[in-house]
């Protein structure tokens, strides 16, 4: 979902000219993709997604509604980028390096920006977490790798050497992101009210079996 909600929206972008696209270099960005993938699980999507939207997500939806446990999980998840900053900045002064700035976004991101897109982001990662009865969870693990992904090879390929990369010709195009996320969100929100009304159908099998005759 998160990828096709993407594909869509760059696409519309990059028709509408505010993206250019370098040549790709299949090989590098093969690579890229693998090695991305599972630094980005094991390091952030998994261990974000376990304590987020799995234990902290279940221990407020059996006290509080959905609509509570979303805004207070998107809530903690704002927290995350200022930890790992200062965990970053102790981390270096172990090691006798000169610790990058602590602040409530990385290094290079603007505040505002990055806490308005986080936001757009915790979202769709609830939305994709209510959207499937089996292996919820999994589909936020899947959202929030996908999206680590697209972002690091679209918006930061060429300073990460991904093999692939786009320039944006206008300041405009930033909001691209956060326009496939909502795009995500809208077909997570399609989706679930697609297994919820499944749910409350009676089994085909059941609902079509004739009622028996009564016996004279």
């Amino acid at each position: 979902m998160t990828a096709a909600a993407a594909a869509v929206v760059l696409g519309a972008g990059t028709a509408a000219g505010m993206l250019r696209w370098s040549r790709p270099e299949p090989a590098t960005l093969a690579g890229f993709v693998l090695t991305n993938g599972v630094v980005a699980f094991l390091l952030e999507a998994l261990p974000e997604e376990t304590t987020l939207r799995g234990h902290a997500w279940a221990a407020l939806r059996t006290r509080f509604g959905g609509t509570v446990s979303a805004l207070g999980t998107t809530a903690v998840f704002l927290l995350v980028p200022g930890a790992s900053t200062v965990a970053g900045a102790a981390a270096s002064r172990l090691a006798g390096r000169d610790p990058d700035p602590i602040g409530i976004a990385p290094d290079g991101q603007h505040p505002a920006d990055y806490l308005v897109l986080l936001t757009v982001f915790g979202l769709t990662l609830v939305a994709a977490r209510t959207a499937l009865v089996r292996a919820p969870l999994w589909a936020a693990v899947g959202t929030h790798l996908t999206f680590l992904t697209v972002n690091r090879i679209v918006l930061e390929g060429d300073r990460r050497g991904a093999g692939w990369h786009i320039e944006q010709t206008t300041p405009d195009a930033v909001l691209l992101v956060p326009a496939y996320l909502l795009v995500a969100t809208a077909g997570f929100a399609v989706r679930r009210r697609a297994v919820r009304r499944r749910g409350a159908e009676p089994p085909r099998a059941v609902a079509e079996r004739p009622e028996p005759r009564a016996r004279r």
